[in-house]
């Protein structure tokens, strides 16, 4: 069975998977070993997503940020946030995925979307919320999540309904409730602030060589300081950052078919296409000839 893929543009917005304009929701019942290294790619797309693990545990990237997510957990994502799954140990993660355009709630204009729909989009302290099951109005939150799975799977008679009716009770708890704080983490302020700067910097530099010098320079720290920093929060190495931004960035570059092989590797900042394809196909599972047809027939479905 082929491995799930998230194809992103250049800018990281996601590229497939898009919802449909007569009832704008997608429900998804995933298993993270569903998707090529147990990997969901930072990616961002400007409908809402809320995640209930079902079972197992996995690491939610949110700009950057790292938090656990295990049963009786989850977490809401708003538009336009970029962010990732990545594998918590060994063990697989099975978890409810649901997106849908916020205009589900109200067409913009309305006084629904202008007053309870548009000051959540916009605020800047939502950018996501950590759902536990022990908080009362969360645990409510995560419960509908899994009817809506449950109704999807079941194809439940007048489906769309029950999915709009508990979409529009979680949007309640989320609007009554959002004086909650956004994902918490036991990072500093300063930390984050440090984190974010040495990540613009690989953003911006990874096509060229950098150094463990140049990463924490970037930011202000040593190096053992800086690798410490990477560790806690990313849980990876600075250097494995730059692999992995690398591997990110030459993703839209072959999905558009224009550059060769060896091109692409020289643009991303690797040094042959050999050492390229190689880290390509240890990350992904596949060479990037492999991945650029996968992409090529995705796409030609959208």
């Amino acid at each position: 069975m082929n491995k799930k893929i998230i194809f992103t543009d250049k800018n990281q917005r996601e590229l497939n998977r898009t919802l449909s304009g007569s009832f704008p929701v997608c429900v998804e019942h995933d298993m993270l070993s569903d998707f090529i290294k147990r990997t969901v790619l930072h990616h961002w797309h400007p409908e809402l997503e809320m995640a209930a693990v079902l079972q197992g545990s996995v690491i939610c990237q949110i700009n950057g940020v790292s938090c656990r997510l295990e049963k009786g957990t989850g977490i809401f994502i708003n538009t336009n946030v970029l962010h990732g799954y990545l594998p918590d140990g060994e063990q697989d993660c099975i978890y409810e995925a649901i997106r849908f355009d916020p205009s589900l709630l109200g067409q913009p204009g309305s006084c629904i979307y202008e007053n309870l729909v548009t000051p959540v989009l916009s605020s800047v302290n939502l950018s996501s919320i950590l759902l536990s099951k022990n908080v009362g109005w969360q645990k409510e939150f995560l419960t509908a999540i899994e009817e809506i799975g449950n109704l999807e799977q079941e194809k439940a008679s007048c489906l769309e309904l029950k999915i709009l009716e508990r979409l529009t009770r979680i949007w309640q708890l989320l609007y009554e409730n959002t004086m909650e704080p956004a994902l918490q983490t036991p990072q500093s302020a300063k930390d984050i602030a440090r984190m974010k700067q040495a990540i613009t910097f690989v953003q911006n530099s990874c096509h060229s060589i950098i150094t463990l010098d140049d990463i924490a320079g970037s930011c202000s720290l040593s190096q053992s300081e800086c690798c410490r920093l990477f560790k806690r929060i990313l849980r990876q190495s600075p250097m494995e950052y730059v692999i992995t931004c690398r591997i990110n960035k030459s993703l839209p570059l072959l999905a558009e078919g224009t550059l060769s092989i060896t091109e692409i590797a020289g643009q991303t900042g690797f040094q042959s296409s050999s050492y390229f394809t190689e880290t390509f196909r240890r990350m992904t599972g596949m060479t990037p000839s492999q991945y650029r047809k996968q992409a090529a027939l995705s796409l030609s479905r959208i």
